[in-house]
């Protein structure tokens, strides 16, 4: 009978709770006395009773959570709920488990009562020397076997998450999208792909039911081999190769004055930092400290080989005149830079 379902949350964390304090004991590992205690008190404490704040609790089982890392609460509770699982219990606690042994199984059955068939394996077979019943039985032994290598590489991923405690139902309809996944791959590896079975050797005949365990067992290479195969073939009509180069040289010319533009914007920011300060009657130190600050941004290694002076001539503040605008410093960010003769003509 399945286990039943908690009736509120406290019932929840305190179920897990005592579930995690004895997979900790079993463990080996080290449970503090305070956290047995607080669990302890609400697993004993009567229906009727007054309730408990639910403080304590939460604090027992994020504490407990963190001791059986990297086990999970709601695994442990799924293993030890499954310890009664009736006349299955051998095929394991977890209902994924039992239902793909099952599945294995049936791949192992079918696949050795096909191979006793004389069509089967006699020679290579393809859609252009073969046809009727003996493609059909070649066609349902290589499924037979991409069924077996993606039962195979399910089980061992779930029975790492199991042994680790850290198995999740939820994901349970994920592993039979990629068993059948698994098996479409092995299909099509060694039905569809142009592959050349070399026409030598004792093994030949094996070939392609082991090409179909491979694909079911790794159906993300068969997925990657079709990638290359269709790149490979947009690549024949995607155009002339001087036309790809000028596309890429014309985008990273645009990046580039994208960069270009946005670095001006930044600087005419701060060059309009720099008049608030002196509007707002800020001294030389902070003026030259913040005028350092811009040349080392556009230029490090001038700003470090010859730093600016530490001091700036002091001026009246009523002689001291701005001949920019911040507007103005803003619309001339969007221009071209100019030559170092030209800025100094607009200064004088």
């Amino acid at each position: 009978m399945p286990p039943t379902a908690p009736q509120s949350l406290r019932d929840q964390l305190l179920r897990e709770a005592v579930e995690m304090i004895r997979y900790a004991f079993a463990s080996g590992k080290s449970v503090p006395t305070s956290v047995v205690d607080a669990v302890e008190q609400y697993e004993s404490h009567p229906p009727e009773g007054p309730p408990l704040a639910p403080a304590p609790l939460v604090l027992a089982h994020s504490r407990l959570a963190r001791i059986v890392a990297p086990a999970t609460p709601r695994a442990i509770v799924l293993l030890a709920d499954g310890e009664t699982a009736g006349r299955f219990a051998f095929l394991g606690p977890v209902v994924l488990v039992r239902q793909l042994m099952a599945v294995a199984i049936g791949c192992v059955v079918a696949f050795v009562l096909l191979g006793l068939f004389e069509a089967t394996g006699s020679s290579t077979v393809s859609f252009v020397n073969t046809w009727g019943w003996n493609l059909l039985l070649n066609e349902l032994w290589w499924l037979s076997a991409a069924g077996l290598g993606a039962s195979f590489a399910i089980l061992f991923q779930v029975n790492e998450y199991i042994r680790k405690s850290s198995y999740n139902p939820k994901y349970a309809p994920t592993y039979w999208v990629k068993f059948l996944l698994g098996v479409m791959a092995g299909y099509i590896l060694v039905a569809l792909l142009p592959f050349e079975v070399p026409r030598q050797g004792t093994a030949i005949n094996l070939v392609q039911p082991a090409l179909a365990l491979l694909g079911g067992y790794s159906a993300s290479a068969v997925y990657r081999i079709l990638t290359r195969l269709v790149e490979a073939v947009e690549a024949i009509f995607r155009g002339n190769v001087k036309d790809l180069i000028a596309e890429r040289e014309a985008a990273a010319t645009a990046r580039a004055f994208e960069e270009a533009s946005r670095g001006r914007v930044r600087q005419a920011a701060r060059l309009v930092d720099v008049l608030g300060q002196l509007a707002a009657g800020a001294t030389a130190d902070e003026v030259s400290a913040t005028i350092r600050e811009i040349v080392a941004s556009l230029a490090p290694e001038v700003s470090e080989a010859e730093p600016l002076p530490a001091t700036v001539s002091r001026a009246a503040p009523a002689s001291v005149t701005v001949a920019a605008t911040p507007q103005a410093l803003v619309a001339a960010a969007g221009r071209a830079p100019r030559e170092p003769a030209e800025e100094v003509a607009l200064a004088g």
